[in-house]
């Protein structure tokens, strides 16, 4: 018969151990659920970054903030400040490199700023963005688009770009994966690193650190040697219902890009935005959307159905589909190129730097009757008559602005619309209205066991 022997210590703690952690581990699980309900806390925002890519030599800034002071421009090695005032815009030569402007304390929130070169391009500034999409890029003879990625900071960053084509997914190694160093400026001419004739979108997500990606756009037209260039402004993400506002008269290709980044089929529907409606003319059928894939539309047959006449004037573009998209239209009119991208409507004001153009303000895509309120100053900061327009769903409505108009802010009220400034003049250009950013979030913080 077998003795029975009392366990030792070593024992006894081998036993209890597992159930201690499992006992303590409850605890901490509702600690980390009760953090996890504590949303982020909006805070007053104390810096801010915006990102001018390569293009014209003059950078224009403004401040909506009410505050006056200087902000800081990077150029390269070239670093210095630039007093900003209160509806005031500030002008600066930096030549064509990429500039980072960064606004500190009262002067972060509501900063702005944009680029434009002659004939009319222009380059969207803005924050580093981790995800955005680029639709209706070229990489041929007639078309060339210029991909163009800006670290603002010290650290490296990296970046992954999924290219898709007519026919589906392309594979690029060459952009995948990519390691920008810190304050470095790269460009990958997609005529060199994937040569095509078909319209192509890029899917830029930032993985590490923070990116400001870019797309410049030359267009060739062959046998008449005429070439044009702009900016081509991106896309915050794929959806069911895409608007596009401006587009300029004159004879020229006007050609619509849709992009479905899924893996299902879908179809489109395209109408022509109008003073009195939305509507698809007479013919138009709807748009077959292979899964992963990119699809022309040439909008010359739709504009040619809308009639003659102001009433008939095409100011957009409206696309619902099936499966959400992601759109372009590239423009080559009048011997100039310009690009226009889905417009997201705006809830509250946002402000623009205007070119030294002709310049039309086009809204639509209202979500109800309401007001939209536009504030207008010169370059100096004298404030110009103020306009008020009456807006409501399913029409556009087109704004001439003053010629000496510099600085712009549209004001919606009681219902929310999409909002765009058509330049022309030499050449064409779009200009998209967004809100400047005014807080920041805080995270919860809840101090953890030690």
């Amino acid at each position: 018969m077998t003795s029975l022997r009392r366990p030792s210590a070593t024992t006894l703690v081998a036993m209890l151990l597992p159930v201690l952690v499992l006992v303590g581990a409850s605890f901490v699980q509702t600690d980390q659920e009760t953090a996890e309900r504590v949303a982020p806390e909006e805070t007053a925002l104390t810096r801010s970054t915006l990102i001018c890519p390569p293009g014209g030599s003059e950078v224009s800034i403004a401040s909506v903030s009410g505050a006056s002071g200087d902000v800081r421009l990077q150029a390269g090695e070239d670093a210095g400040d630039l007093g900003v005032a209160p509806d005031q815009v500030s002008t600066l030569d930096v030549g064509r490199r990429s500039v980072v402007i960064t606004g500190s304390n009262d002067l972060a929130p509501g900063l702005v700023a944009n680029r434009y070169e002659r004939p009319l391009a222009s380059a969207d500034c803005r924050p580093p963005v981790v995800d955005q999409w680029f639709t209706g890029v070229g990489a041929g003879a007639k078309h060339r688009s210029v991909l163009q990625l800006v670290n603002p900071d010290a650290g490296r960053a990296v970046v992954d770009i999924v290219v898709t084509g007519r026919r589906g997914e392309v594979p690029v190694p060459a952009l995948r994966g990519l390691a920008i160093s810190g304050g470095e400026t790269r460009r990958f001419d997609l005529a060199q690193v994937i040569p095509r004739r078909d319209d192509l979108a890029l899917h830029v997500t930032t993985l590490r650190g923070r990116i400001s990606a870019s797309v410049l756009d030359t267009f060739q037209e062959i046998g008449r040697g005429q070439n044009g260039r702009d900016g081509l402004d991106s896309q915050d993400a794929p959806s069911t219902s895409n608007l596009l506002l401006g587009i300029p008269q004159g004879k020229g290709q006007r050609t619509l890009v849709i992009a479905n980044p899924g893996d299902d089929e879908g179809r489109a529907t395209v109408r022509l935005v109008t003073a009195d409606s939305v509507f698809a003319p007479a013919g138009s059928e709807d748009v077959v959307l292979p899964p992963r894939s990119v699809t022309r539309v040439g909008l010359a047959p739709l504009l040619a159905g809308a009639g003659k006449g102001d009433k008939a004037r095409a100011y957009g573009v409206q696309v619902d589909s099936t499966v959400a998209t992601t759109i372009g239209l590239v423009m080559f009119v009048e011997g100039d190129l310009a690009q226009g991208v889905a417009t997201p409507p705006l809830a509250g004001p946002a402000t623009v730097v205007l070119p030294q153009a002709d310049n039309e303000l086009v809204l639509a895509g209202a979500s109800g009757p309401g007001v939209v309120t536009v504030s207008l100053w010169d370059k100096t900061g004298t404030s110009l008559r103020e306009k008020r327009i009456e807006i409501s769903p399913d029409k556009g409505f087109l704004v001439p602005l003053p010629s000496k108009a510099r600085l712009m802010t549209v004001t919606p009220d009681r219902a929310t619309v999409s909002a765009v400034v058509l330049a022309t003049g030499d050449g064409a250009a779009l200009v998209r209205l967004r809100e400047p950013v005014l807080t920041g979030l805080e995270p919860f913080v809840e101090a953890g066991l030690p």
